[in-house]
């Protein structure tokens, strides 16, 4: 994740964070981090300035959750990635969004809305952009915005359609700057356990 602060057009690279990500059984967990390539002892939701989590998988998971119940209308055909794509365009009210968002000693569940590609002969979402909605007036950020990038990854010599890039930005209420978070993801390995239970000989 290279962090980054911008102002209009212009960025000033701050650093860049690593971690390992484990996902299993639905849920992700983060480990090994560095800063500019130096561990730290710190876990990711501890370490200073802008970070987001959840771009993996969850983002998804959320938005199509029963229990969001978000409201899909269609945007049309499009392509992406040299894939055909069908454009939907959503809606998350408040009291269903499952994405949290912190800022200072705020924490906030917004409404969101935003777009999904998805191809259409798979099925498979292709890209996702998000965009926080009505933040209200005492929360000290004003902009909420993200975006993930799907694509064919060989594991095992097989082809999974997994995450490879990511972006966040961040712009707190009345500020010149924001932040802004380039997030790529590589080295995918896949873990398995094979575990054979047996008689024991006793004497």
């Amino acid at each position: 994740m290279a962090r980054y602060t911008q102002r209009g057009r212009d960025e000033t690279p701050l650093d860049v964070v690593s971690a390992e990500i484990i996902y299993d059984h639905a849920k992700e967990t983060y480990r090994n981090v560095k800063i500019d390539d130096r561990p730290t002892d710190r876990n990711l939701e501890e370490i200073s300035g802008s970070w987001s989590t959840g771009e993996f998988a969850s983002t998804l998971l959320g938005l199509f959750s029963p229990d969001t119940n978000a409201r899909f209308r269609s945007g049309g055909a499009t392509s992406i990635s040299g894939f055909r794509a069908q454009v939907y365009d959503f809606d998350v009210p408040r009291a269903n969004s499952r994405w949290t968002v912190h800022a200072e000693s705020q924490t906030l569940v917004p409404a969101y809305k935003g777009s999904v590609w998805v191809d259409p002969s798979t099925a498979r979402v292709l890209r996702i952009e998000m965009q926080a909605r009505n933040l209200p007036s005492d929360f000290p950020m004003d902009t909420i915005e993200s975006a993930v990038d799907y694509s064919y990854v060989m594991i095992g010599g097989k082809s999974f359609l997994l995450p490879v890039h990511a972006e966040s930005l961040g712009c707190p209420r009345g500020a010149g700057s924001c932040s802004h978070n380039i997030i790529d993801f590589r080295n995918y390995h896949e873990f398995r356990v094979d575990v054979k239970i047996g008689n024991v000989q006793r004497p």
